[in-house]
């Protein structure tokens, strides 16, 4: 039995090769655009999955639940330093610890100097820190070294692409590191170990880690351990995890201590999760352990799938209605011979299945291309190759049932209802088009508008962003990354000697990119605002519009110590009447005395459309990070190679790193809108192709079964204007409605994934939306009118004579 439903169908599918390679085609790509959506998804499911459940059963991680404004709750993975010695010390039933963090500041300079062949290969790296008990918790594999290397205090692990950097085909075990870090911290390191290759979607990522006790030196030049902002994850491994809930009752003897130290932000409990529990991103505070996707771009993607996959369905549904018309005799006579109605439409599921199969061929081949293309697209290093081969096989298989149900049902239930004896005497008959019909292809055409409309809205969404006025000249500001005070000197000191360089200033934190919030006090109101901490000359090189006061001197000890600048915003903020300098506020237990006030800036466009409260202050040398020049905007791509230049004759073995501010600003939301430009109008050709394409067999059905009509009308004198006037009036209508509700989906469907990214974006206007349909309406009834042009084109005798 199975064999010739087998035979029927292969018979059937070879007679109809345009029918078949359209159709596969189609709904190879739909699946393998599915199968980019599941990159996503399989992120998420699958994270962590690199870490074995046996090894990391008993490893709970801290999650200190913070209060910010009094009632703002957000989780932090971290605790301060001491927390993980004190508490595995102090607390019955944890075995031991790790803490795990990464290098702040630009991170580290990294140096290898081959002797023999004298060269030097000097980059800038992302460094992280563990405790000695690191791969006691953890199972990383290695390539090369040996795990107990990390148990000398100076060793250093490397991933495999950091060691084919530095040291290419040569053996890195034992070659010597130097890490320069902020501050001027040097570090001399042995390479112990390199590591095989660790999923992007593991809490814990180790391109570079050497031991904690490094980071601790290196904060404790910063504040003490208590009060440091900058505080590591910190992981237990329990004797039993069952007592969980009364170990952590435990911890709350630390926090009176750790909420002094930190008096901003207080930590009104901890709690202990087991490692593989998913950390919900949309309340997780800053974090050196990797999180899960939020579910925001995991919607857009999914939503943009599971259109085109309507499109490819509809489309295979549509074509498999009008090839019915030239089956009507086969289904008779099977019926005639003894077939029910459930082996017609296993008959007719058999073939959409078969028809699935050879689309899922394709679409898996496609996909090896489109997945690398789509997640370089968003710098996401993680694609088919890393995904769990069941859940992929269990994926696969349901993208064929899905198609097989949402293309076949209707033909085979259609198929297995006609009357025996009408099939046989020839008087059933497949009309051109049925209410169903014609929903599925509006449908098919209102998603091709739908997305024809999110291509045009991000094009010119990033117009628009790089026309809003940021409050300052932003085109006019470079950075040159800096990692102590004596750097910026040397460095400032060469740029003042070019004229094309109209100010030099320093500072650690800079808008666009790290300012943070945190609470400040004013008259007894505790109210959270962003903080930015500058260094010399930074406001005349910004170049605010000040509105009152001054800028603040740095030189001068008085406004160096109590000085602060805030922004228009921050009076509203907090209310403050009247004249605002000579006014204070609280810092961290200091007070400010306002100098200044600046006209409110856009400091980042994903974030708040409202202008926020800023205030800035300044800081010690030893924390610059960046120093910032100012040019004409058409003199800054010149200054950027003299910069260069002078760095490279001053410090030959540590890398140059610059940004222009615009970059900063901009890079990111460029990046969003052109990459979603590029997916929107690769949805929009295929999906008008499919469209296209399921038209035409309508198109075509409806030609055929009017031959004898259109016969007799070219007779009686009617022209093709006539005719294709009768004959498109249909497909008008049908087009017409999918203009209608694709340009209220497109428009609404915009809007909602612009409000779920950006906070400023263009304004969607009729414009596009009236293009965009119009421009799917041409597609469309161009494609009816020439199918209704060659049918009509036939001699009416011959056409009456075969009739």
């Amino acid at each position: 039995m199975i064999k010739n439903y087998l035979l029927i169908t292969i018979r059937n599918l070879l007679k109809n090769k345009n029918y078949v390679i359209i159709n596969t085609l189609g709904l190879g790509i739909a699946m393998a655009c599915c199968l980019t959506a599941y990159i996503l998804i399989a992120f998420n499911i699958e994270f962590d999955d690199f870490h074995d459940d046996n090894k990391v059963k008993n490893i709970f991680r801290v999650h200190s639940h913070v209060v910010i404004n009094g009632s703002d709750f957000r989780q932090a993975v971290s605790t301060p330093s001491p927390v993980g010695p004190m508490a595995t010390a102090d607390i019955a039933g944890i075995k031991r610890y790790l803490r795990y963090a990464g290098s702040q500041g630009g991170g580290a300079s990294v140096s290898y100097i081959n002797e023999a062949t004298n060269t030097n290969n000097t980059f800038g790296e992302y460094v992280t820190f563990a405790d000695s008990t690191l791969f006691d918790f953890f199972h990383f594999p290695l390539l090369a070294g040996n795990h107990k290397a990390f148990k000398n205090l100076h060793s250093i692990f490397l991933s495999e692409r950091i060691a084919k950097k530095y040291f290419g085909d040569e053996d890195p075990i034992g070659k010597v590191l130097t890490l320069s870090f902020a501050r001027g911290v040097v570090k001399k390191v042995v390479v112990g170990g390199v590591l095989a290759k660790i999923p992007v979607n593991s809490s814990i990522q180790l391109p570079m880690v050497m031991r904690f006790e490094h980071f601790e030196e290196m904060r404790a030049l910063d504040q003490p351990a208590w009060g440091d902002w900058n505080v590591p994850a910190t992981f237990f491994e329990l004797e039993d995890p069952s007592v969980t809930h009364q170990i952590t009752p435990y911890f709350d003897k630390y926090l009176p201590q750790r909420n002094e130290a930190f008096r901003e932000q207080v930590v009104e409990r901890v709690t202990l999760e087991p490692f593989k529990s998913r950390i919900d991103p949309t309340v997780l505070t800053w974090s050196y352990v990797n999180s899960i996707i939020e579910i925001e771009p995991l919607l857009i993607f999914i939503v943009l799938a599971t259109m085109i996959m309507l499109i490819a369905c509809f489309n295979l549904t549509n074509t498999s209605i009008a090839m019915m018309a030239n089956r009507l005799k086969e289904i008779g006579v099977r019926k005639s011979l003894g077939a029910n109605k459930q082996q017609i439409i296993v008959q007719f599921l058999l073939e959409t299945v078969i028809m699935a199969l050879l689309a899922l061929v394709a679409g898996y081949v496609m996909s090896m291309i489109i997945v690398p293309e789509f997640t370089a697209m968003w710098e996401l290093p993680y694609g088919l190759e890393d995904l769990s081969g069941s859940n992929l096989i269990i994926t696969l298989f349901l993208l064929v049932l899905i198609t097989a149900v949402l293309a076949g049902a209707y033909p085979a239930l259609f198929s297995s209802k006609l009357n025996t004896i009408s099939l046989l005497k020839g008087k059933v008959q497949v009309k051109g088009t049925n209410f169903l019909t014609r929903s599925l292809v509006s449908i098919q055409f209102a998603i091709s508008v739908i997305v024809l409309i999110g291509g045009i809205v991000f094009i010119q969404n990033t117009k628009f962003q790089e026309s809003i006025d940021f409050g300052y000249q932003k085109d006019q500001l470079m950075l040159v990354d800096i990692k102590s005070e004596k750097e910026y000197q040397a460095l400032a000191a060469k740029a003042r000697l070019n004229p094309k360089i109209v100010e030099v200033g320093s500072t650690e934190h800079q808008i666009g990119f790290s300012s943070y919030p945190n609470p400040i006090s004013f008259q007894g109101e505790e109210i959270e605002v962003r903080h930015l901490e500058f260094g010399e000359n930074y406001f005349e090189t910004m170049n605010f519009n000040f509105i009152h006061g001054r800028p603040l001197d740095y030189s001068k000890a008085n406004d160096f110590n109590e000085g602060a600048v805030v922004s228009r915003q921050f009076l509203k903020t907090l209310n403050i009447q009247g004249d605002p300098i000579g006014q204070y506020v609280t810092v961290r237990e200091q007070k400010k005395k306002i100098v200044g006030v600046i006209e409110d800036f856009v400091d980042n466009i994903f974030r708040s459309k409202e202008p926020e409260p800023y205030i800035f202050y300044a800081t010690v040398g030893d924390r610059w990070r960046n120093l910032i020049v100012r040019a004409e905007a058409k003199d800054l791509g010149e200054v950027n190679d003299f910069l260069e230049q002078q760095w490279k004759q001053m410090y030959p073995t540590k890398p140059y790193s610059s940004h222009y501010q615009e970059d900063i600003l901009l890079e990111e939301s460029n990046q969003t809108n052109g990459n979603l430009k590029k997916i929107f109008l690769f949805l929009t050709i295929l999906g008008g192709l499919l469209s296209a394409s399921g038209i035409y067999s309508l198109a075509s059905l409806n030609i055929a079964k009017r031959t004898k009509e259109l016969g007799i009308r070219k007779a009686l004198g009617a022209t093709m204007q006539n005719i294709l006037f009768l004959l498109n009036k249909e497909f008008v209508i049908i087009l017409v409605i999918a203009g209608l509700l694709g340009s209220v989906g497109g428009y609404y469907g915009a809007t909602w994934i612009l409000d779920l990214i950006y906070a400023f974006h263009i304004p969607i206007k009729f414009t596009p939306v009236a293009l965009s349909a119009f421009a799917i309406f041409i597609i469309g009834i161009a494609t009816t009118s020439i199918t209704i042009y060659r049918g009509a084109r036939a001699n009416p005798v011959d056409t009456l004579r075969n009739e």
